[in-house]
């Protein structure tokens, strides 16, 4: 079977319909110069999920409706058998579509069929007799392919959760930063600091005496260290011996550890284990989530000794729902303005129309009410939805919350 793909500016609409089909060919016909940059990337994705299908490219660019449906009627006639995508279809090769269906025989026009997907590639519709049926498998793109079709790659190496980790693991974690988010930024800066002098990151070693003498206004922080300390060990992240004269304890695992290495570590964890705790019919609601994804815009990677500048951002967390990402930025501390253009910029530029966008903060303030209105105003006119108050969410909360935001 070939497939005729109407080719768009939307690369997940330009792909769906050959995962989906697997053909033996597809034929894009679209503005050549745009697909001689796109398609390349699209082979590749191809290949590495199997399909063996050549690949045409039959350039549109310019033509008007004869020209367009002489194009159609060439390939339809050379075609045993093939279907049309009109899911990217402008006006006129629509329009062109349709005329040269109309003029097929009988026995031609029983091997070609229309279609075009709605709802997340989800639903499939036959665009001869209008029927609507559920695709016949689950349209899934992943992050990585995702930002492959864009032009990008993932730079590796960030720290990703155990598959087997579960939210439940931060609860004691999170009662601490419930209480105030502000006071555990601070107190994580302090604890850093303290702990910047320990040769073992796992079990802390501290001499009260080599702090006194290394740590500037130590007896203020050493309150707030301690008071920490003994909050954690109560919620059962660390096992504490301290004494008087040291420092002393131990983190419980490597995901609590690596949650307060920074001040906002903790809710991109819990922000990414929440992600794939959301369930649907049983299953995974979102079947890929990635946290400390790190974007290279070109999609090459320059090596060690290659200083060429490159553009690259950092997204705290993409969640994948069949085709469509979600892109979100954790906050628990201050939120400069910066931050919503960022994240919708990476959100159009690699998640393409489809792309849902969400800024989730454990505490939103702006100083004032006026400027918090702003602020989210701002938000709204961008196409991001804010969670102001993740510090009090429960789990089905978190999922209501990402469901929404899918629809």
């Amino acid at each position: 079977m070939t497939l005729i793909e109407c080719f768009t500016e939307a690369h997940i609409d330009n792909v769906a319909a050959s995962l989906r089909l697997r053909p033996e060919k597809v034929i894009f016909v679209g503005d050549m110069e745009e697909m001689q940059k796109s398609i390349p990337r699209y082979e590749k994705v191809f290949m590495r999920r199997g399909l063996c299908l050549q690949v045409v490219m039959q350039d549109s660019r310019g033509m008007y409706f004869e020209a367009l449906c002489r194009i159609l009627n060439k390939i339809i006639s050379e075609e045993d058998a093939c279907t049309i995508d009109l899911t990217g279809g402008g006006e006129m090769v629509t329009m062109a579509i349709g005329a040269v269906i109309a003029t097929l025989d009988a026995a031609k026009r029983k091997n070609v069929r229309v279609e075009r997907f709605e709802c997340n590639h989800s639903v499939v519709v036959d665009c001869i007799n209008g029927n609507r049926i559920l695709s016949d498998m689950a349209m899934q793109i992943s992050v990585a392919e995702l930002v492959s079709l864009h032009g990008g790659c993932i730079r590796t190496g960030a720290y990703q959760p155990p598959k087997d980790c579960e939210s439940k693991e931060l609860d004691g974690l999170w009662k601490v930063i419930a209480e105030s988010p502000k006071d555990w930024n601070y107190a994580i800066m302090r604890l850093k600091e303290f702990e910047s002098r320990s040769e073992s990151k796992m079990r802390i070693s501290l001499p009260m005496r080599i702090l006194r003498q290394s740590v500037s206004d130590f007896e203020g922080k050493e309150q707030t260290v301690r008071s920490l300390l003994d909050k954690l060990h109560r919620n059962g992240v660390i096992d504490d011996f301290s004494t008087r004269d040291k420092l002393e304890y131990t983190y419980r695992s490597d995901l609590l550890r690596y949650c307060t290495n920074k001040a906002g570590n903790v809710l991109e964890v819990k922000t990414l284990l929440e992600g794939r705790a959301a369930e649907e019919n049983g299953a995974p609601y979102f079947h890929d989530c990635q946290m400390s994804v790190s974007l290279d815009w070109d999609g090459v990677v320059n090596g060690p000794g290659d200083h060429s500048p490159e553009t690259r951002n950092e997204i705290d967390v993409v969640l994948m729902h069949g085709t469509t990402p979600l892109f979100i930025s954790c906050k628990n501390g201050d939120i400069e303005d910066e931050e919503l253009y960022k994240l919708n910029t990476v959100a159009n530029r690699f998640g393409g129309p489809y792309a849902k966008k969400m800024l989730i903060a454990t505490n939103l303030d702006r100083k004032s009410p006026a400027a918090n209105l702003a602020f989210s105003q701002r938000a709204k006119d961008m196409g991001i939805t804010l969670v102001e108050e993740a510090a009090v969410l429960s789990g089905k909360k978190w999922e209501k919350r990402f469901k929404k935001e899918m629809q």
